[in-house]
């Protein structure tokens, strides 16, 4: 029978540690949670057969089998029965030990691939994380002015009480904006209808409009600082401010109305608010404030909308998730790695297996002729034939040795 070479043994174990380490330093090493396991082969059950020996033995001499004779001339039969039995054991441990090694060949075999793919995979894992972390890296510088591609450092840090901390100003500002522009569209509109809930409805929603849609203005105008736009998408930005300008002049022209109107108190018509003002100075103070406020509503939507601050969130979100996805494939490759390295040493230990194979089996079958010899003399009941058994298990080990 041939047996793998220890080189080659050697020189496979060291090609698993090669590809092993091959994915990165920081890789360490463990035990597999469940180490190979190829034997085919089990030893008899030793203490059974003794005793099942040593009734045998005081079987044989009960029925005249064996007597003190017998144990003088120094031969009996049993041991040759036993010894043929221990041969067909040593043969068969010689057939299971040849299956073992080409079973354990052939797992290391499919192990190695195993292995290659599991590389493979915690390899391109940590590849990815590397690149998310390089770009998070590179990312995580606060901006200083518009366009430059940094997020604000309030996404930087991280938390909501710096969010609050910033805005809220900002929020309060618009907030009494709106306050302010109700009551004066509810004045605009008052000779709309004669519901003043209505009326009310339609100033409110009118101020939250005007407010809103220069802030949401001042949002797309940001993202088209930090990312660019196409010629149309330009065009468009100049269109929505050339049609607000537009709208804005109509309002205007409204509350200019609203403010020449003859006032009516208590049924009796005294004169319009802006009594002894030009019109064309009244039309451009009030063009003025609804410019103004438009301005402030705008500014506030671009300060406070950053696309980067997303951007960077999302990029620490993947980064997390590529983390976990790493740590998951880096387990799986160092199982792998272990259990090859426990095929390796399988393989290596094969011929010491072998050898204790045969010193188990050489020394339970000197057992269990010890067990029969006994049996007899217990049977025999004869101190001569203890006598004679004892030299002839004293000669049997001397022989062995």
């Amino acid at each position: 029978m041939r047996f793998i070479s220890l080189n080659r043994l050697n020189r496979s174990k060291r090609q698993t540690a090669v590809e092993s380490a091959d994915p990165g330093d920081q890789v360490t090493r463990i035990a597999p949670a469940v180490a190979y396991e190829g034997d085919l082969y089990r030893l008899p059950d030793w203490a059974q057969r003794r005793r099942e020996e040593r009734e045998l033995g005081r079987a044989h001499a009960a029925d005249g089998q064996i007597d003190t004779l017998t144990l003088q001339t120094g031969s009996v039969p049993r041991f040759h029965e036993l010894e043929d039995e221990r041969l067909e054991e040593l043969a068969k441990i010689e057939e299971r030990t040849e299956q073992e090694i080409q079973r354990a060949r052939a797992e290391f075999e499919g192990q190695k691939i195993r292995l290659a793919e599991s590389q493979r995979a915690f390899g391109e894992a940590r590849k990815a994380l590397e690149d998310s972390q390089r770009r998070v890296t590179e990312l995580e510088q606060p901006s200083r002015r518009p366009g430059d591609g940094r997020p604000s450092s309030i996404a930087i840090s991280g938390g909501h009480w710096p969010v609050v901390r910033r805005w809220l100003p900002a929020a309060l500002l618009l907030l009494l904006l709106l306050i302010v522009e109700v009551p004066i569209l509810y004045q605009v509109i008052l000779s709309w209808g004669d519901s003043v809930a209505m009326t009310a409805l339609l100033a409110a929603g009118a101020a939250l409009i005007m407010l809103v849609a220069p802030h949401m203005y001042g949002r797309a105008f940001r993202s088209w600082q930090e990312h660019g736009s196409s010629a149309k998408g330009r065009l468009l930005l100049v269109g929505v401010a050339v049609v607000w300008l537009g709208l804005i002049v109509a309002v205007a022209v409204l509350r200019r109305d609203a403010l020449v109107r003859p006032l009516i108190v208590d049924g009796e018509e005294i004169g319009p608010t802006s009594d002894g003002v030009g019109q064309l100075p009244t039309m451009i103070l009030l063009l003025a404030l609804l410019v103004a406020t438009a301005l402030i509503a705008a500014d506030l939507g671009r300060r406070m909308h950053n696309p980067n601050d997303r951007r960077l969130w999302e990029l620490r979100a993947k980064r997390d998730a590529e983390a976990r996805t790493s740590a998951s494939a880096q387990a799986a490759y160092q199982r792998d790695a272990g259990y090859a390295e426990s095929i390796a040493q399988y393989l290596q230990g094969v011929e010491r297996r072998r050898a204790g194979r045969v010193r188990q089996l050489d020394s339970g079958f000197d057992s269990l002729a010890t067990a029969y010899l006994g049996g007899v003399v217990e049977g025999l009941r004869d101190p001569e034939a203890a006598s004679w058994a004892e030299r002839i298990v004293l000669r049997r080990r001397t022989t062995r040795s």
